[in-house]
């Protein structure tokens, strides 16, 4: 078992509880060809889009300055449907996962998000009610994997680095929190959350 002193299990939510797809509709998004972790670098280190998932801009400009900054020529309302419907559902099991976490454990939610997906995540998918504290990075005004958003979540939950397990799909993310002494892991999915989780045995039997 690995170390175990932790206290808070902090999920991120695209690409390990809730499907984003293939890697087909981001390049369709960001006018890309290549490998899926390029492309995400690619998402990560857009100025608009830490601007939406910031809070800074509204959905409609992000929706006229991002393809404007990838060289796309799709129209700005089309681009808002495809964005919108973008998340897929959650994944077979995930919220099994997290409410089979032992109750003496502080379930939370890291991610990166805006205006136009929160709302479907909480209510439609029914995300809302499952965890103890929930960081948006819309609400919050930073992104990952900006340092501040980790010292946020850090301030806000009183605890030490360490007692944190997160589990996030993108390395550049898992990078800044294993940084700054988070017990941090990059999976995909449900079946590679759940392996990390067992390792630590905050899973009830």
């Amino acid at each position: 078992m690995k170390n175990a002193d932790i206290s808070v299990v902090l999920f991120d939510l695209g690409g390990v509880l809730v499907d984003l797809g293939d890697v087909s509709q981001m390049h369709e998004m960001l006018n890309t060809e290549g490998e899926e972790a390029a492309v995400w670098l690619k998402w990560l280190r857009s100025p608009t889009v830490a601007a939406f998932d910031s809070g800074r801009i509204s959905f409609d400009e992000f929706a006229e300055r991002l393809p404007d900054e990838v060289g796309s020529s799709v129209a700005s309302a089309v681009f808002k449907q495809a964005f919108q419907a973008w998340p897929k559902g959650l994944f077979a099991g995930a919220l099994e996962l997290v409410q089979s976490i032992k109750p003496h454990y502080h379930r939370a939610v890291l991610s990166n998000t805006n205006a136009a997906h929160w709302s479907r995540l909480m209510n439609e998918m029914g995300l809302a009610g499952n965890f103890h504290s929930y960081f948006a990075s819309h609400l919050i005004g930073s992104v990952k994997p900006d340092r501040a958003i980790y010292d946020y979540v850090l301030d806000a939950l009183q605890v030490a680095p360490d007692e944190i397990l997160f589990i996030d799909d993108n390395q550049i993310n898992i990078d800044m929190a294993q940084s700054m002494g988070i017990q941090a892991y990059r999976v995909k999915g449900v079946e590679e959350a759940k392996s990390v989780l067992n390792s630590y045995n905050v899973l009830q039997e």
